[in-house]
C-alpha cells in the first residue's frame, strides 16, 4: 500500500545518505518485496507471521529478538497499524529512538469520551518517543490524542524530487466519464459508496465506467453488489496494480469514498499525472487542500452518493489543473526534505 511504498522511498534516500538501513517484517507473502530499495537489508521473522487484525497484539515481542540482534539506532513505525510494536520494541532496545508515523487518524471512534481515548492511546503507544502528523493541516488532531510535546510534522512525501507535473488533454465532448478508484478494499475505503455513486451517475443519463485497483477481503462483495446494481457494464475490478500510472493517465476523475484518511498518497500521485479529485470529507490534510487549491478537487461534505455523483458530473466539466496550480497545492511533499527531516529527528533523539 501506499504507507509501504512510501517508507520504501525513505528508506531508498536514508542509505543514499550513507545510513545502514534494514527492513524487519512479519512475513514475505506481500506484493511489494520487488520495490525493497537497493541497499536495504531485509529480515523476515521465522516462523513468519502474516498480518491479520490481531498479529500487531503480539508482532513486538515476536520481532524484538531479531530487531535486538540488528542492534538499530533508531527505529521507524510506518504507520498507526504497527502503533503496538512500541513497547516490545522498547523493552528489547531501550536506547534506541523509536518514531512512527501517524498514517491515519489516530482516533475515529468520537463516542469514546477524549480522557479514555488519550488514555488508550497513551497505552498503545508506549515505547514510542515521537509520533509524526503528516502535515500541518494534521497537527491538531494527532495532539488532541497524543501528548503535544511528542508530536512532530513531517510533511508526508508521496513525490519524488525529480517527478515532474503532467499536462493532459481534456476528454471530448460527450465523452463517457472515467473514474478511477485506487484503494484496497477494505471497509475503510468504503467501495461499496463508489459503486452506488456509479449507479447514480448512470441514472442520471450519463455514460460512465469506474476501474477499481486494489484487492482486499471485500473482492467477493463487490462482485456480488456490481450484479445486484447491474453495473456489469459500468465497472471493472482491475485488482492490485504495481504500477497505475496508465491508469491515472485514461481516467477524467479520481473518486475517494474512504471513511477516513491521513494524507492521502493516491491523491498526490493522481495530481502528478493532473488528474483531479473527488472526495469525501476523510482527512483534515484533504479538506484544506481543496480548499485552498480549489481546481485540484472537491471535498464532499456528506457521504450520499447523489451528491457525490453531482459533484463528479461538476468536476468533468471544469478546466483540468495547471501544474503550476499542482504544484502550489502538493509541492511541499517531495521526499528529499522529509528523509533529511527524519534522520535529524532521529539523530536528535539519539543524543538525548
Amino acid at each position: 500500500g501506499g504507507t509501504e511504498l512510501i517508507a520504501f522511498r525513505l528508506a531508498q534516500r536514508w542509505v543514499a545518505a550513507g545510513r545502514r538501513v534494514s527492513i524487519l517484517a512479519g512475513a514475505s507473502d506481500g506484493p511489494l518485496r520487488p520495490r525493497v530499495p537497493n541497499g536495504a537489508e531485509v529480515h523476515i521473522l521465522a516462523p513468519e507471521r502474516p498480518r491479520s487484525r490481531f498479529s500487531r497484539l503480539f508482532l513486538g515481542s515476536q520481532m524484538a529478538p531479531v530487531a535486538r540482534a540488528l542492534a538499530p539506532d533508531a527505529v521507524f513505525i510506518p504507520g498507526n497499524f504497527h502503533f503496538m510494536l512500541g513497547k516490545g520494541l522498547r523493552e528489547a532496545m531501550p536506547r534506541a529512538a523509536i518514531v512512527a508515523k501517524a498514517s491515519n487518524p489516530v482516533w475515529s471512534d468520537d463516542w469514546v469520551p477524549l480522557p479514555i481515548a488519550r488514555a488508550l492511546l497513551a497505552r498503545a503507544t508506549a515505547g514510542i518517543d515521537r509520533i509524526v502528523a503528516m502535515a500541518p493541516a494534521l497537527e491538531a488532531d494527532v495532539s488532541r490524542y497524543i501528548s503535544a510535546d511528542r508530536v512532530v510534522v513531517i510533511e508526508d512525501p508521496f513525490l519524488d524530487d525529480q517527478a515532474a507535473i503532467t499536462t493532459r488533454a481534456p476528454a471530448p465532448a460527450g465523452a463517457s466519464l472515467r473514474l478511477l478508484t485506487v484503494a484496497r478494499l477494505e471497509p475503510q475505503k468504503d467501495p461499496a459508496l463508489a459503486l452506488q455513486t456509479v449507479k447514480v451517475v448512470r441514472d442520471l443519463g450519463h455514460a460512465v465506467h469506474l476501474t477499481m485497483l486494489g484487492s482486499g477481503p471485500m473482492h467477493q462483495e463487490l462482485e456480488r453488489r456490481i450484479a445486484q446494481l447491474g453495473l456489469g457494464a459500468c465497472v471493472t475490478l482491475a485488482g492490485y496494480v504495481a504500477d497505475p500510472t496508465p491508469y491515472y493517465r485514461a481516467a477524467d476523475v479520481l473518486l475517494m469514498s474512504s471513511r477516513f484518511e491521513g494524507v492521502p498518497a493516491v491523491i498526490g500521485e493522481a495530481l502528478l499525472h493532473g488528474l483531479p479529485f473527488i472526495a469525501t470529507d476523510c482527512s483534515p490534510w484533504l479538506t484544506a487542500l481543496a480548499v485552498s487549491h480549489p481546481a485540484l478537487g472537491t471535498v464532499v461534505t456528506s457521504r450520499d452518493p447523489s451528491d457525490l455523483a453531482r459533484a463528479l458530473i461538476d468536476r468533468s466539466l471544469q478546466p483540468l489543473p495547471t501544474p503550476e496550480e499542482i504544484d502550489a497545492g502538493i509541492g511541499s511533499h517531495r521526499v528529499g526534505p522529509a528523509a533529511h527531516a527524519y534522520l535529524e529527528l532521529f539523530d536528535t533523539l539519539q543524543r538525548r
